[in-house]
């Protein structure tokens, strides 16, 4: 078990992709906070943890609200006394679609940025100090391949401009925060998934199942290994940029995309 021994923060944890990242954590050995703004979920899947025999503590968190990030630290160290690994997975495209500028309101820009960037940020920050005390860290940034834009009706992110944006934000935040912690052992990576098809009543399958089946068929096509990806398959490579066998990788992007 590579992660043994080791303390994990894994933000959006309540389910899809960071629910993944929490169970493949917890294979690999690592005890772990766990934070979501869906308290009932995150407390399910911290239940799941403790099933497989590792710690893990559920707290309702909005990552955009920096004093309720500081204070998930806070208990991250009080409970566990470090911390080793951040996954910062929250984030989201909204629930309603928007395909053009003319239709971004100036709120739902902000709202965007704040909770698929700012977020990022305000993370990172609190668990910074900590990890430089410990000569030790690793960060991994959940990205996007719609930061790459997407092109056409067959999608299912909802509001895509701003979420574009603010996921390629997360990819020069990671490019230079990683050449700034380089220094303190703190190391900074990005994963940008694709088309993942999470389980059913997440927010993204509940989009593609009102799709009709020719569309679905469509999106499918246009991934290159011809379907979609599974979160556990994202949480893997999430697992081996936040363990000790990345050992010389910082500031890289790991696409998990299919090859689309």
């Amino acid at each position: 078990m590579r992660m043994e021994g080791k303390i994990a923060i894994i933000t959006g944890a309540a389910q899809g992709i960071g629910r993944a990242i929490a169970i493949e954590f917890a294979a690999e050995g690592a005890d772990m906070l766990l934070a979501d703004i869906q308290q009932e979920k995150v407390m399910q899947v911290a239940a799941e943890v403790g099933e497989r025999g590792r710690k893990a503590i559920a707290t309702s968190v909005d990552v955009t609200r920096s004093d309720q990030v500081e204070a998930m630290v806070r208990q991250t160290i009080e409970t566990f006394g470090r911390v080793d690994i951040l996954i910062n997975d929250a984030g989201g495209s909204g629930n309603v679609g928007v395909q053009h500028i003319d239709d971004v309101t100036e709120d739902a820009w902000d709202a965007s940025l704040d909770l698929n960037l700012k977020g990022v940020f305000l993370c990172c920050k609190a668990v910074v100090a900590q990890m430089r005390s410990q000569g030790y860290g690793r960060i991994v940034n959940i990205s996007s391949s719609s930061a790459k834009g997407t092109f056409g009706s067959l999608t299912t992110t909802a509001i895509r401009l701003p979420y574009a944006a603010a996921k390629s934000g997360v990819l020069g935040f990671t490019y230079q925060l990683a050449k700034d912690l380089a220094p303190d052992g703190i190391y900074v990576n990005a994963v940008m998934p694709g088309f993942i098809l999470t389980e059913s009543g997440a927010r993204v399958r509940n989009r593609y199942e009102v799709l009709p089946e020719e569309e679905q068929q469509s999106m499918a096509a246009g991934v290159p290994l011809g379907r979609p990806g599974r979160p556990e398959e994202v949480a893997k490579a999430v697992s081996f940029l936040a363990s000790d066998d990345a050992s010389y990788i910082t500031g890289a992007l790991l696409e998990v995309t299919g090859g689309r």
